[in-house]
């Protein structure tokens, strides 16, 4: 545990610089374009669909490769809906223990250290904002730069926006990781100790004086109402954080992603 979470760490600043790069090649490539428009309202109260960038969002983005397969698979679906049904079925009854079984054996072989291969395949992958935003900063540096417009800045912007935000991630993984890896080996230990008293706390004094009056109840309370509660209040204390933290500035890729006709 303790040298995955350095592995962790090294492989987030290398990330991290990786997309420094990237973004400071795209700084020099916007630099002319601000000094010619100066600064777009990226505030999300200005709306910029004459220009370049809007309509290669719109083809790549909107339109992009991942909704043709989605179209086949509906096609595939409509036209051969018994023979869909079946094999979605089957599929779907297999993928589950196939995902679990292979999880079975990997956490057998590599333990708690799984935890840490999720983590190092998302920072590799990054957000679908982030392809997107790269994507777009590298279709226009190829470009002429008397084809732009204050609109292609504001794209332009918006993308440098969400690649700073992905590398002062990995910045803060690289920190923390390295920084809790000499106690690498304990943690798995803690989080385990901290879920059994939580659990041992709950059994006694929750389980067991309802247990008294009624098995059924109890067993309700403490295998579906508890973990349920739990979960509303962990998704409302992150939406709470969200909505705290949350920029006024709208970010013009997403919105795109989210556009539908």
């Amino acid at each position: 545990m303790t040298i995955g979470m350095l592995i962790l760490g090294l492989l987030s600043f290398s990330l991290a610089f990786f997309w420094r790069r990237r973004l400071v090649i795209a700084d020099s490539f916007i630099g002319p374009i601000i000094e010619r428009f100066g600064e777009p309202d990226i505030s999300g109260k200005k709306q910029y669909t004459n220009c370049s960038s809007h309509r290669w969002a719109i083809k790549n983005i909107v339109f992009g490769s991942h909704l043709q397969s989605t179209e086949r698979f509906r096609s595939f679906m409509m036209d051969r809906t018994m023979t869909g049904t079946l094999i979605l079925g089957i599929l779907l009854s297999m993928i589950p223990v196939i995902i679990v079984y292979l999880l079975f054996l990997s956490f057998n072989v590599i333990g708690t250290s799984l935890v840490l291969i999720f983590i190092a395949i998302y920072i590799m992958r990054g957000p679908g904002s982030l392809e997107n935003s790269n994507l777009l900063l590298e279709w226009q540096t190829t470009q002429d730069l008397n084809t732009f417009n204050i609109g292609d800045l504001a794209y332009s912007r918006v993308s440098q926006k969400a690649i700073r935000k992905w590398i002062l991630t990995l910045t803060v993984i690289g920190i923390v990781t390295i920084a809790a890896a000499p106690w690498g080996e304990e943690i798995p230990i803690t989080l385990a100790y901290i879920v059994t008293l939580f659990l041992g706390f709950a059994y006694v004094n929750i389980f067991l004086p309802i247990s008294v009056f009624s098995m059924p109840l109890a067993l309700i309370l403490f295998f579906i109402i508890g973990p349920l509660v739990i979960l509303i209040s962990g998704l409302a204390i992150a939406s709470m954080k969200k909505k705290v933290s949350k920029d006024e500035s709208i970010d013009i890729i997403e919105e795109m992603e989210r556009y539908e006709i």
